[in-house]
């Protein structure tokens, strides 16, 4: 190669190498990836620079939303990632279907109010909260997941470890605290203190859903003390949509079904092959 063609193949390839440097420095990683493919698209269908600069902000965006997406669910730590697609309904003709569909668009997340779900055990209410917390994800908002008794331990070890007010800021930054089976283990009376001031401090000022097996007037059982439980009942059922769940067990009718679809398949003969040529 000559002087004068390796100065050219350096003219051609630096530009490319400063522009991916600087589209790494912008943190635009789907701009980086995509222009070259996106500039001989825009070349055959003539389109004008803004346009092809459209093309390559929609990618951008549409790609940064879902890594914040994944990011917003990653950092929930959901115990599993359900939707509202996958709830039978039909199963529980108790819960107010409209209401559920109506709080997955998020509109009362932004208003900073409640929403609890009552019901006996196997019923469907801690998807129903995954599936609202999925929705709360995607419409991007923040969340924390956690049943009510990890919680509670972990509050009580951050007390120890002289780091509760920080988790106490964790907690009332999340747009979405979602707090599963209260009702499931009584709490010590410090327990019970420092779950009341959770959801002190978030009252009017971040939305709480909370899934429980027990009505309102057993949680005393639960915090051991009635002037404790209805300061809580005060503050979580001001502004709430209370979700009711009385149906079968969800997963006891699963089973049943699947038990029946057993039953009904036919049986198969154990004889063996020879057994069976012997037959023809």
């Amino acid at each position: 190669m000559s002087a004068s063609q390796e100065s050219t193949s350096q003219t051609i390839v630096a530009p490319q190498v400063l522009l991916g440097n600087h589209l790494k420095a912008l943190k635009l990683p789907t701009f980086a990836r995509e222009y070259e493919k996106v500039a001989l698209e825009s070349a055959q269908d003539r389109a004008d620079y803004p346009r092809y600069l459209l093309r390559l902000c929609e990618l951008e965006r549409i790609d940064r939303e879902r890594r914040n997406v994944e990011r917003r669910i990653r950092l929930a730590r959901f115990t599993q990632i359900k939707s509202l697609d996958t709830f039978d309904f039909a199963a529980q003709p108790s819960l107010n279907k409209p209401l559920v569909l109506e709080l997955a668009r998020c509109e009362w997340i932004e208003k900073r109010q409640n929403c609890i779900a009552l019901g006996p055990s196997g019923t469907g209410k801690t998807h129903v909260a995954l599936a609202l917390g999925l929705a709360a994800c995607q419409k991007g908002f923040s969340v924390a997941f956690t049943s009510a008794a990890a919680l509670v331990h972990e509050l009580m070890e951050a007390r120890d470890e002289r780091r509760l007010r920080a988790l106490q800021k964790h907690l009332n930054t999340v747009k979405l605290l979602i707090v599963d089976e209260l009702g499931y283990v009584p709490f010590t009376a410090v327990g019970s203190e420092l779950l009341f001031e959770v959801f002190s401090q978030r009252y009017e000022r971040g939305a709480t859903l909370v899934t429980s097996n027990l009505p309102f007037d057993e949680w005393t059982s639960v915090f051991g003390s009635e002037r404790l439980t209805g300061a809580l009942l005060d503050r979580l059922t001001h502004h709430v949509h209370i979700l009711e769940m009385n149906g079968d067990s969800y997963r006891l009718a699963t089973a049943r079904k699947a038990q029946r679809r057993n039953a009904d398949e036919p049986s198969v003969n154990p004889r063996t092959k020879g057994e069976a040529d012997a037959d023809i």
